[in-house]
């Protein structure tokens, strides 16, 4: 059956270990007969056809007739496909025949790159590992580009049969980072493994290794170990929880069975949690970091013995309706998903007889005014309105009175200029001046912070006549009268543009607010958004408290991975922690103190409150914010004054 990890994502054919090692060892021995006459002459395309099919002998014979250019003439190109086809068809004498013919008419880089492939393949193929790196390294730097990932699997597989592991641990990486498909970086660790399998590395004493690199080195021994069950699915579970979300995860033993689109962890209780995410697709980025979130809470929770089981389906091919019925008819006991409004909505309108069990949706359901939503429902969502309104409430609790706003002119931005001037008219004690709406994707914000600004905007504007400059402003009196706050709607991109235009804007100090879509918490520093308060997550604003390992892993190896998604992975964590307490509970759930914020069940409506926390920008970086001081530490605009002019 299929097997999709439930940290890679990577699918495979499961079957036992031993097989495995057993098919990852055999060289292809079959020989197919080359055909002693062809009707029409070979052409170029048909031995690459050949090629392609594996059908390696024959293509190397087509090959072979291509390369030959009279009386002891060959073209190098040529005869060195030929060359590689012999070999991989296990006629190695063919193979160094028509490399001995090739050597000395090579002419091109690419030429001597496959001289070196096809040299170091014979090398390998004779058992000679050591000449065969010796070849590979020999060959200068930087190779070409359609011939560097053949080369690096070369150079990886001689590393390891040589007993330099992690070097060719590092070497597969490498690699990696050339293939542009996930099925093409699948079979690269697949490759990886099997050579690590033939050749497993001793115990991991080497400095400076990574924990990814440590859990390739680490995999074989767990993989073959012959130790009794209980003890190796211990030894699994240690593993798993050291190197969460390790693409060697694939290549566990008895991992599970499953079926395409479908994964399931933990073999676990009674009780089992269905998780539904798109998986695959457009939205497969956000799903893969909420699971990935999710499976490391339950690879942090207190006892194997105790954990629910895990199964996950891929919601973007069959659909969520689908996925979500599939799930019931597994048996699960909890659904925690989907993930976007619609797929929730989809779900709810295939369910007419209301939901069978507790089903824990990621995000918001949009149900008319005055319907309730279906029992059984529960709603954890990361909102932005609920952070607008939040906002909205520390802008009074900040002792502000009157304000300005900026929103993107698209579905999102109406729904945060509705939360935030809903929750300001609720407060009662601050007046919004003005709301400007500006185009989404826009560089230049001028226009809407200007109309938005009134005349307390144009600060930095200067006269078109050197001789006749603009009057002086007055600091003093406009910041009297003028809006003490701006809240702006915005993504970090557009953020970063808003803030120092706003300052050339204005003659005074004026406190910034937004979000936190405006800040990308994987930027190690943007000290050009001092001053900016929003609020933010406990485990990004104190550094991975709360789940240490977690944030330890998207800050190194799964950084690449992790950028602009470090959220979802924290509200993949607390979505398990929250499905854990409503099943142990009977969907009577406390309050839990979250990766993102503290979290409380309205057992009304079935949603999941967020208590936020806010951070200000100091020196580049999200500090708690405590201080109700203005925010904004830069020098006033060239025109303007501190005091009236006498």
């Amino acid at each position: 059956m299929l097997h999709v990890s439930p940290q890679s994502g990577q699918a495979r054919r499961t079957s036992r270990w031993a097989g495995w090692i057993a098919s990852s060892m055999i060289l292809c021995a079959c020989i197919a007969p080359i055909a002693h006459a062809q009707p029409t002459a070979p052409t170029l395309a048909q031995a690459d056809a050949l090629a392609r099919d594996g059908k390696h002998l024959e293509a190397a014979g087509r090959y072979e007739q291509l390369a030959r250019r009279g009386f002891m003439n060959w073209d190098a190109g040529t005869a060195l496909l030929a060359a590689r086809e012999y070999v991989m068809g296990g006629d190695v004498n063919d193979a160094q025949r028509l490399l001995d013919k090739a050597r000395s008419r090579v002419r091109s880089d690419d030429e001597r790159a496959l001289l070196a492939e096809v040299a170091a393949r014979i090398a390998l193929a004779r058992g000679d590992a050591a000449r065969a790196l010796g070849i590979l390294r020999a060959l200068p730097q930087p190779w070409p580009t359609a011939s560097a990932p053949e080369l690096l699997a070369l150079r990886g597989h001689a590393e390891i049969a040589t007993g330099d592991s992690l070097g060719g641990v590092r070497t597969f990486e490498e690699r990696a980072a050339l293939l542009a498909s996930p099925a093409a970086r699948a079979a690269n660790d697949r490759l990886l493994f099997d050579y690590l399998l033939q050749r497993p590395p001793g115990p991991v004493t080497a400095a400076g290794v990574s924990e990814r690199e440590r859990g390739w080195l680490e995999l074989p021994a767990i993989v073959t170990a012959g130790s009794n069950d209980a003890a190796q699915a211990a030894t699994v579970a240690a593993w798993v929880a050291q190197h969460p979300g390790h693409p060697g995860t694939a290549f566990l033993p008895d991992a599970g069975q499953a079926q395409p689109g479908f994964a399931t962890i933990g073999g676990g209780p009674a009780t089992s949690i269905a998780l539904l995410l798109p998986l695959s697709g457009k939205q497969q980025s956000a799903g893969s970091a909420v699971r990935d979130g999710f499976a490391a809470a339950w690879f942090a929770a207190s006892s194997a013995d105790t954990r629910p089981r895990i199964e996950m389906y891929d919601t973007a091919a069959p659909g969520a309706a689908a996925a979500y019925q599939r799930a019931i008819a597994d048996g699960a006991r909890m659904v925690v998903g989907p993930l976007t409004k619609e797929e929730i909505t989809a779900v709810i309108a295939s369910q007419p007889a209301g939901l069978p069990v507790p089903t824990l949706a990621l995000n918001s359901a949009a149900t008319a005014p005055g319907i309730a939503a279906p029992a059984f429902l529960y709603q954890f969502a990361l909102d932005p309105e609920q952070e607008a309104r939040a906002v909205a409430r520390r802008i009074a609790d900040d002792g502000w009175v009157r304000g300005v706003a900026l929103f993107p002119d698209n579905a999102w931005g109406q729904r945060l200029h509705d939360a935030f001037a809903q929750e300001l008219q609720a407060v009662g004690s601050v007046t919004l001046m003005s709301s400007q709406y500006y185009a989404a994707g826009a560089k230049d914000f001028s226009g809407p912070l200007r109309a938005a600004l009134g005349r307390y905007g144009g600060a930095g504007d200067r006269s078109s006549n050197p001789n006749q400059p603009l009057p002086p402003r007055n600091a003093v009196s406009e910041q009297a009268a003028g809006p003490q706050f701006a809240f702006v709607a915005a993504t970090p991109q557009a953020a970063r543009a808003i803030r120092p235009q706003l300052r050339f804007q204005m003659t005074y100090d004026l406190p910034l607010y937004s979000t936190s879509d405006a800040w990308d918490p994987s930027v190690r520093a943007a000290a050009d958004m001092d001053g900016l308060v929003f609020p933010e997550m406990p485990w990004l604003l104190y550094g991975g408290q709360g789940a240490p390992e977690l944030w330890d892993a998207l800050q190194d190896d799964w950084a690449a991975r992790a950028r602009g998604r470090l959220r979802l992975y924290a509200f993949g964590y607390d979505a398990f922690r929250l499905a854990q307490q409503l099943g142990n509970s009977g969907g009577v759930a406390a309050g839990i103190d979250g990766l993102t914020g503290m979290l409380e069940l309205d057992r009304t409506s079935g949603r999941v409150q967020r208590s936020l926390q806010f951070a200000r920008i100091e020196s580049g970086k999200p500090q708690p914010a405590v201080s109700t001081a203005a925010v904004f530490r830069d020098t006033p605009a060239e025109n303007s004054a501190s005091t009236p002019p006498p």
